[in-house]
């Protein structure tokens, strides 16, 4: 164990970055929901697998236009429904029609695609590796679906990294919660440095995350972070208002924040343990007793 100040400045830290990225992380689903970007990835992912023809009507067929809501695209399609229903409709295709022979024959059904090459030469390699049947073929459409879509989760993460790292500035100033400043603070005030410590090591043996508004709202209140309508920067005395190394001090606490935030709260909570798991239990200053 590690009773060092360093350590308790670390774990205040690691706490701010782990309640900044809840508020976060929840704008940012809010705002993924409202663009639908998970179903629009999901949608562009389809088609480069199978052509936009065949998105289009995978996307009419019955076992997916069920998931769509409120006239809205699905944001998930399961990989055996998106196999099931590639198969159904190379199996019947748009008149709804098929033969027992159609059905249970995987070269037909291969043969049964139309304009896009690309698809029947990937329906192709699928069968190559020894898809006899249709059964097994819809298998290895399924494992192909799977493939595809960790990409797509890709593209989405990608996406979303630039989202989150706006918000996360948006936060970190709504906040001024400067980690240049904070770090500061904590290691100047013993008392304070103690009782963040102590609840980030409570936090950390919580599971799951504590992410309602009113905890992380709690939480936020113990920082030294906020907006003073009398000094609003936490100008030290002795230190000119608005100097160069004021300014400079400030902006780069703020961008050292938004980079952390945007990490995401899982890898700060999961950073919280790590470091909790070092500390002992510490000793109280003595002016926080009483």
């Amino acid at each position: 164990m590690l009773d060092h100040p360093i350590v308790d400045v670390a774990l205040g830290l690691i706490l701010l970055y782990t309640v900044l990225s809840l508020f976060a992380s929840v704008v940012k689903e809010w705002i993924s929901t409202f663009l639908g970007l998970r179903a629009k990835n999901l949608e562009k992912g389809i088609q480069t697998l199978i052509g936009a023809d065949y998105a289009t009507k995978l996307y009419g067929h019955p076992l997916v236009s069920t998931l769509a809501t409120e006239k809205k695209l699905p944001s998930y399609i399961g990989s055996g429904t998106f196999a099931s229903a590639l198969v159904d409709l190379l199996a019947h295709g748009e008149d709804d029609r098929s033969t027992a022979e159609t059905e249970n024959n995987v070269a037909q059904l291969i043969q049964n695609v139309s304009g896009d090459p690309v698809l029947r030469r990937a329906l192709r390699a699928l069968s190559s590796t020894g898809a006899q049947t249709v059964a097994e073929l819809r298998t290895e459409i399924a494992a192909w679906f799977d493939d595809g879509m960790n990409r797509v989760s890709g593209w989405y993460r990608r996406q979303t990294q630039w989202i989150i790292f706006a918000i996360g500035a948006g936060v970190t100033l709504f906040a001024n919660a400067s980690t240049v400043h904070v770090a500061r603070d904590l290691w100047e005030d013993d008392v304070l440095r103690y009782s963040l410590a102590q609840e980030a090591v409570s936090v950390a043996s919580t599971t799951p995350i504590p992410d309602s508004a009113q905890a992380t709202e709690a939480l936020l209140a113990s920082f030294p972070v906020g907006w003073e309508d009398e000094d609003p920067f936490g100008i030290r005395e002795g230190v000119p208002d608005w100097s160069w190394w004021t300014l400079l001090a400030h902006l780069m606490g703020w961008v050292l924040t938004a980079a952390a935030v945007s990490l995401g709260a899982p890898f700060w909570f999961d950073l919280l343990g790590r470091v909790a798991k070092l500390r002992g239990t510490g000793k109280r200053p003595e002016t926080a007793a009483g």
